[in-house]
């Protein structure tokens, strides 16, 4: 971990194996990018911005997976009052990860640029430092000082709001100063990266995703999924 002198963030390196990146099969790096409409709403990925792409990893496969699985959890007191109308064959049962969700799917693992340097949200320094320098965006959002609640909160024009300064932040020449965010899972805080798009990646490997993948049970126990 380093400190940038100059603006007192924390900005950290990939980890050195690079990280895992789950997406759709026939474009695992698709970059994520949101229009102007959706801009202004607090919905959203974290981090997306309308005039760069983000591509969302981990630096663990469990990762990939406690992300991607969030939507397929089923709250147990709605899975004891309508379990008993999903019976098979007809209906899948709830909390049911299917197989084509795995085909439809891939993991790819990337190495970013070495020299790249990641904006580490969840250091206090960092939040002080962002506190102060995005104080007029936030005061309109009706957020004084940053905590690691409003990093993780649903409101995503905060966390666009800092993304868009990382992006801006330029070296005394002119260079790329931060590459990307380096931020907690909302799901057991899980160690996640937005890689913004003009960042140099080299593809390490890639693999399908099968029942038995490293990370894919452990994640499927922890959210109480059945793996087809």
């Amino acid at each position: 971990m380093s400190e940038d002198s100059r603006l007192k963030v924390s900005l950290v390196p990939a980890p050195e194996r690079g990280v895992w990146r789950l997406g759709k099969a026939k474009d695992p790096l698709k970059y994520n990018q949101i229009s102007a409409e959706d801009d202004s709403r607090s919905g959203g990925n974290r981090w997306s911005l309308v005039s760069y792409g983000t591509l969302y990893c981990a630096s663990s496969l469990d990762g990939c997976f406690a992300e991607a699985l969030a939507p397929f959890r089923v709250d147990p007191e709605l899975r004891a009052i309508i379990e008993d109308d999903w019976q098979e064959p007809y209906y899948m049962t709830p909390g049911t990860l299917p197989q084509d969700w795995r085909t439809r799917h891939t993991l790819v693992r990337l190495q970013p640029a070495k020299e790249a340097r990641f904006l580490q949200v969840d250091d206090e320094q960092t939040l002080k430092t962002l506190s102060r320098e995005l104080k007029g965006e936030l005061a309109a959002l009706g957020v004084g000082a940053l905590t690691p609640e409003h990093v993780r909160g649903a409101d995503r024009r905060v966390t666009r709001q800092i993304a868009a300064w990382a992006i801006a932040q330029r070296t005394p020449h002119q260079g790329r100063l931060i590459h990307g965010i380096a931020y907690c899972s909302r799901f057991a805080l899980r160690e996640c990266w937005a890689i913004f798009s003009d960042v140099d990646l080299e593809e390490v490997e890639s693999q399908p995703i099968w029942p038995e993948t490293d990370g894919l049970q452990a994640v499927a126990v922890e959210y109480g999924l059945t793996i087809r």
